[in-house]
């Protein structure tokens, strides 16, 4: 059988009975044999022209979903903040903390006026001296200030004052008598004065003598670094608040007339809730900056006063002795109110503290305080 006829026989066509008829005649065979065969070849050529075809597309894009990120800088933390001890105020560098009191002993006679550095020192004192005038103790432990003075001769009240703080005392001479009392006390009362440490001291050429010399606590800690003196100390200060001034002011004026060429006043400020200075009716201005003086708090402190046998200028004029320990009256003025109460100091080494009626410490604004010392008779006023 040839190969036609074998393609043949695979056809076969079934009637309706499901009977199989003959095989296709020979005639048809041929026919049959080249259609198949053209539609076998048809097939071929199809299946390689879909594979060639597939090869030809570009792969398939598989779509990718961009995350959106968002960069994040993360929030540094906050500096670590300080408390100045004597004044309450913030710093980041914690060295500020740990300087050594300045206690510089500075002029109030007229023509040491204006006085530079006052605005920036941490607490000053006011106290009678001789001759109808009065002195200043500015207390300087975390701020610094680049002009200070007019330095004058040390009086008595240093005595006190100095080991409170654990302070260097800052001075230009003294009496003979303070002198020596100050060399018996050289244990407690580290003294720097323009003979011992010139080059922490420079005189001016806008204000006579003896009321030019002048100073810095950067010179001063420099010179007592360089002298063998510790210039870091661990200090104890007041307690403090944050400013909690009344909707009404109890208290806008103060007087304290330590006499007519020293007489001193402050009007209460509400927009700063500060007590803004002034003397002999004049306001006081600091004369490095041309800052007002406005301490948070005021202080009034009773003490007692007694007449040393110290001779202290040529006129014959006899030192004045303060007591500053044990304990006594006080008006805390702040918030624009007043407070009475007593002050409290033990010992020689122990720093004041002021309490209420009750009392409790009474905590004092966060910011420069003024201290009014005088006598325990002495007639102070406020309204």
């Amino acid at each position: 059988m040839t190969f036609q006829d074998r393609f043949a026989t695979l056809i076969w066509f079934v009637t309706p009975s499901g009977k199989k008829l003959a095989s296709i005649p020979g005639r048809y065979n041929r026919w049959i044999t080249v259609s198949l065969i053209i539609l076998l070849v048809l097939a071929i050529v199809f299946v390689a022209w879909a594979v060639w075809r597939s090869r030809q597309q570009p792969a398939p894009t598989v779509a990718t979903v961009a995350t959106a990120t968002t960069a994040t800088t993360p929030t540094p933390p906050a500096p670590l903040t300080y408390s100045c001890p004597l004044d309450g105020s913030q710093t980041t560098d914690r060295s500020n903390t740990m300087n050594r009191p300045l206690v510089v002993q500075i002029d109030n006679a007229p023509a040491a006026r204006p006085q530079a550095g006052l605005s920036q020192a941490d607490i000053v004192y006011e106290e009678m001296a001789e001759g109808q005038i009065t002195r200043y103790n500015a207390v300087f432990a975390c701020h610094d200030a680049a002009s200070v003075g007019p330095v004058r001769s040390a009086r008595l009240i240093d005595l006190e004052l100095t080991p409170e703080y654990g302070a260097l005392l800052v001075n230009s001479g003294s009496s003979q008598g303070t002198a020596a009392r100050l060399r018996a006390a050289a244990a407690y009362v580290p003294n720097m004065t323009d003979s011992n440490f010139p080059a922490a001291f420079h005189r001016v050429n806008d204000r006579f003598a003896p009321h030019n010399l002048m100073t810095s606590t950067t010179a001063l800690r420099k010179a007592a670094a360089n002298g063998g003196l510790s210039v870091q100390a661990n200090i104890v200060g007041p307690a403090f608040k944050a400013d909690s001034p009344p909707a009404q002011a109890q208290v806008t004026k103060i007087s304290v007339p330590y006499s007519p060429w020293a007489s001193v006043s402050y009007t209460y400020d509400a927009g700063s809730n500060s007590w803004l200075r002034s003397v002999d009716g004049q306001q006081q201005k600091d004369a490095a900056n041309d800052q007002r003086i406005a301490p948070k708090n005021v202080i009034i402190q009773y003490v007692r006063v007694t007449t040393s046998n110290i001779v202290e200028d040529a006129s014959g004029e006899r030192g004045l002795d303060f007591t500053l320990t044990g304990s006594g009256k006080v008006l805390v003025f702040r918030d624009g109110q007043v407070i009475s109460g007593q002050w409290q100091r033990p010992g020689r080494d122990d720093v004041t503290t002021y309490v209420d009626a009750s009392g409790q410490p009474i905590p004092l604004d966060v910011g420069q305080t003024w201290v009014q010392v005088v006598p325990t008779d002495f007639k102070a006023s406020w309204s």
